[in-house]
């Protein structure tokens, strides 16, 4: 199957591999303060809102010695150096993503696959 075959079905109606997860962008911030809170910094999401999807989340280096170290926030290729700068900066379908009060669609977790895998988000689904 082509691309667009994936994406849309034969009556116009976009479909998904699993099923996108509803919640607030407020419960996406608060996965990541927990993520971080217990030293798991990394979110890797697809995220639809306004039609448009886009990878959300955070990521860290890790070696053993360390531990997590040099946690990013980002938006697609755009990276941010803490969680106040992504709330600050950060667009998601051209508004920035603190100021977003509606629902978006969770797609993907790109680690896990079906959104529903990361029960932090789960717990959430409106």
């Amino acid at each position: 199957m082509g691309l667009l075959s994936n994406l849309f079905a034969r009556d116009g109606k976009k479909t998904y591999r699993w099923k996108p997860l509803r919640c607030m962008p407020d419960d996406i911030v608060d996965l990541m303060r927990e993520c971080e809170r217990i030293d798991a910094p990394v979110v890797s999401l697809e995220v639809e809102c306004d039609g448009v999807r886009q990878r959300v989340g955070m990521a860290s280096d890790y070696e053993r010695d360390r531990g997590f170290f040099d946690t990013v926030w980002y938006v697609d290729d755009d990276e941010y150096p803490s969680l106040d700068a992504f709330l600050a900066d950060a667009t998601l379908g051209g508004r920035r993503f603190s100021d977003i009060s509606e629902p978006v669609l969770v797609v993907r977790d790109l680690e896990l696959g079906d959104p529903r895998g990361n029960v932090l988000l789960a717990q959430r689904e409106l």
